[in-house]
C-alpha cells in the first residue's frame, strides 16, 4: 500500500463550477443549475449541482439533453478566471497545511500530511481545520479522503460526497476492494476494464488474483501497475509544482483497434490527439514551436515527421492542420498502420499563435471547455467532429 507512515489526503471540491456560481449569486441554492461553456443546441455541461444531478444530469452531457431532463435548470454561462482564481485561494489555503501539495485539477489535490498532520491533533482533525478554513474564507464546500496513498486517497474522498470526509486505513483496505468494479480505480479506463471484463475480471479483488506475469503480457508496463492497485499499493509521491521538472516535450499516442490505412479515421485520430496535447500545454501553461507525426507501421517500422512553426502554439487546431500534410505524405506509400501519434518540442512559457482562438469569445470558451476537462482528468467535451473518438492512452511528458 505504500509506506506505512504516509498520510495522502484527496481534497475534492463539490460541484465546484456550480458551488463558485451559487456563492456569487445567492438565489440559486436549492436550484437545478448547470455551468455550460455557451448556451447554445451544441453545448456541453461543465458542471451540475446536486440538485440537477438528481434529474439524471451530469457533466460532460450534451446540453440539449440536460435540457430535456430538467427544463427548469438555471443556466449559467462558465466563468474560469472567477474558477481559477478561486482554486488558487483554495489551494494556497492547502500550503498553509503543509508545503507538499500535488495539483491534479483545478479543484483537486494532493497533500502529503505526514510532516505536519501531528500539529492539528492528527489526520482527521487536520482534515476537519482544512474543511472549515475553506468553508470559512471561500463558503464552499469540500470533501477530503484519507488514505496511506493517493490510489486510496482518491477511492476515500468518492465515498462520502457531497462535504464529507473518509479515511482509509491498511486494515479496510482487503474488505473495501473486494467488490470493488475495476472501472472506479483512478486511472482504469473503460478500454482497460473492458479488456479485463473479457477475461472475467471486474472486481479489483478478482484483479488481485490474476498473475502479475499474465497481466503484463496483456497490457505491458501497464500489468505491473494493475497488479498493485488491485492490491490497494501505490508508492507514487506527492509532487508539488515547484519539484516538478519542466517538460521538454508533451506527445500522446493511440495504437488503432486493427491495422488500417483508412486516410478518414486516421485524420480523425490525428485531430483528436492534437487536440489532447494542446489541452495538456495549456494545462502546463506551455507552447510549442517544434509539432510531430509519429506513426508505427503494420511490421512494426516507427518512423517521425516534425515540421517547425513560425510561432509558438497551443492549439489543437493549428497543430492538426501543420501536422496533417506530414501524415498525408507518410501514407503515400499505402502501407497499414497500428499505432499514431503527435508530439510537440522546443516548448516555452505561453503561447504566441492563438490561431482560432484570436476571438476572445471562443479563447473564453476554451478556458471553459479546458477547465472542466481538467476537472475531469480527460478530454471529455471535444470537437464535434470527434464525437465517436473514444481514447484510452496517457499524455506523455517528457524532461
Amino acid at each position: 500500500m505504500g509506506t506505512p507512515d504516509r498520510i495522502i489526503f484527496l481534497l475534492d471540491m463539490d460541484a465546484f463550477f456550480a458551488s463558485v456560481e451559487e456563492r456569487e449569486e445567492p438565489d440559486l441554492k436549492g436550484h437545478p443549475v448547470i455551468v455550460v461553456g455557451s448556451p447554445s443546441p451544441r453545448a456541453v455541461v461543465c458542471a451540475a449541482n446536486y440538485e440537477v444531478r438528481r434529474y439524471g444530469v451530469h457533466s460532460a452531457m450534451a446540453y440539449s439533453r440536460a435540457m430535456r431532463l430538467c427544463p427548469h435548470a438555471k443556466v449559467i454561462t462558465a466563468r474560469p478566471e472567477l474558477y481559477r482564481a478561486t482554486s488558487r485561494r483554495i489551494f494556497a489555503i492547502c500550503e498553509t497545511f503543509t508545503d507538499l501539495v500535488e495539483i491534479s485539477s483545478i479543484d483537486e489535490c494532493y497533500l502529503d500530511m505526514a510532516p505536519t498532520a501531528e500539529r492539528f491533533g492528527g489526520a482527521v482533525e487536520a482534515a476537519r481545520a482544512l474543511k472549515n478554513r475553506i468553508r470559512t474564507e471561500e463558503r464552499l464546500t469540500r470533501t477530503i479522503g484519507i488514505a496511506p496513498n493517493k490510489m486510496l486517497a482518491k477511492l476515500a474522498a468518492g465515498m462520502k460526497k457531497p462535504d464529507g470526509l473518509f479515511q482509509i486505513t491498511a486494515q479496510d483496505v482487503p474488505r473495501l476492494l473486494a467488490d470493488l468494479p475495476v472501472g472506479e480505480i483512478n486511472g482504469i479506463g473503460d478500454k482497460t476494464a473492458a479488456k479485463l471484463k473479457s477475461i472475467g475480471v471486474s472486481t479489483a479483488g478478482t484483479l488481485a488474483t490474476i498473475d502479475r506475469s499474465v497481466l503484463c503480457r496483456m497490457f505491458g508496463k501497464t500489468g505491473d501497475w494493475l497488479a498493485d492497485v488491485s492490491r490497494g499499493i501505490d508508492h507514487s509521491p506527492v509532487v508539488p509544482y515547484y519539484n516538478s521538472p519542466a517538460p521538454k516535450s508533451v506527445s500522446n499516442e493511440h495504437t488503432l483497434e486493427n491495422n488500417t490505412h483508412d486516410m478518414e479515421l486516421l485524420r480523425r485520430t490525428l485531430r483528436s490527439l492534437s487536440e489532447q496535447v494542446a489541452s495538456s500545454l495549456r494545462k502546463s501553461g506551455l507552447s510549442a514551436k517544434t509539432v510531430g507525426l509519429t506513426l508505427r507501421y503494420s511490421n512494426f517500422e516507427r518512423i517521425t515527421r516534425s515540421k517547425t512553426l513560425n510561432d509558438t502554439t497551443d492549439d489543437g487546431l493549428v497543430i492538426y492542420q501543420s501536422i496533417l500534410p506530414l501524415l498525408d505524405a507518410a501514407m503515400k506509400n499505402s502501407r497499414s498502420v497500428r499505432l499514431i501519434g503527435v508530439f510537440t518540442g522546443n516548448l516555452t512559457q505561453g503561447a504566441t499563435q492563438h490561431g482560432l482562438f484570436d476571438n476572445p469569445k471562443l479563447k473564453s470558451l476554451t478556458d471553459a471547455v479546458d477547465a472542466m476537462n481538467d476537472k475531469l482528468g480527460k478530454i471529455a467535451v471535444k470537437p464535434a467532429s470527434l464525437v465517436n473518438i473514444d481514447q484510452d492512452d496517457h499524455i506523455t511528458f517528457q524532461g
